[in-house]
């Protein structure tokens, strides 16, 4: 069995509008206990929250989202969340010189890790759960991030892996739409759908990486995250017995 085939089924949503939504909640932490259902989503571009008047919006009961595109993206098309009553940061992620489709998510952490810490940061904010957290195809900018929240939680490596390789069942149908676009057509070059596959050694590589600086939570801790926003995080997301009974 792989490891995507451990994974709780009921973590993707299918919206109209959007490939790629899924619950970062029903894995289990090492300790034993489970992250939490219905709290944080990570996705491509929500636009699930333009259709059949927002009823996926409220399906997830979204609070706040977390934009990771840069502003040339969100020109190109942005929700109005105001309109939905959801609460908007637009925090990009970049890689500068490397390229996020090459999988050097590393990248991100090393060219500007203010903005990874300050979406991380938005995402482990209970107050204003649920979350939802997106790039464009929900892969890489959005995969970097789901590791870093995932492994803060005590989530492991096989789980995390398998959680990032599961965009590859919608990215056909994201490729299609992003194509479309002249600005992401240009970004995706003539690679085609193997090119964008989120390969498993992809995120066993930023892992590693994350590895030797310490491992995800120490290397927040060391770029401000405290270690009471970790523990107010986990003890919000991860279930106890009582919450269990």
């Amino acid at each position: 069995m792989s490891a995507s085939e451990s994974l709780p089924v009921d973590r993707i949503r299918s919206v109209e509008g959007s490939h790629n939504v899924r619950d970062l909640g029903g894995l289990v932490a090492a300790d034993g206990r489970k992250v939490r259902q219905g709290r944080i989503f990570r996705s491509d571009y929500p636009g699930f929250a333009d259709v059949a008047g927002g009823e996926g919006v409220r399906a997830l009961g979204l609070r706040s989202v977390v934009d990771l595109r840069r502003r040339a993206e969100a020109d190109l098309e942005l929700v109005s969340w105001a309109d939905h009553g959801v609460e908007h940061h637009r925090i990009p992620l970049s890689a500068g010189g490397a390229s996020s489709w090459h999988a050097k998510y590393h990248a991100y952490l090393t060219h500007r890790p203010e903005t990874v810490v300050l979406a991380v940061r938005r995402v482990m904010d209970v107050g204003a759960h649920p979350v939802l957290f997106h790039c464009a195809a929900g892969k890489d900018r959005t995969g970097a991030v789901a590791a870093l929240v995932l492994a803060a939680l005590g989530v492991d490596e096989e789980q995390i892996v398998a959680d990032y390789v599961l965009t590859d069942a919608g990215l056909e149908s994201i490729l299609r739409r992003l194509g479309g676009i002249d600005f992401y057509a240009e970004m995706l070059g003539p690679g085609g759908l193997e090119a964008q596959r989120p390969r498993a050694a992809y995120m066993r590589g930023f892992l590693a990486w994350l590895e030797a600086e310490g491992g995800a939570t120490a290397w927040l801790l060391a770029h401000g995250i405290t270690v009471e926003e970790i523990e107010e995080f986990r003890t919000a997301m991860l279930e106890t017995d009582e919450s269990l009974a």
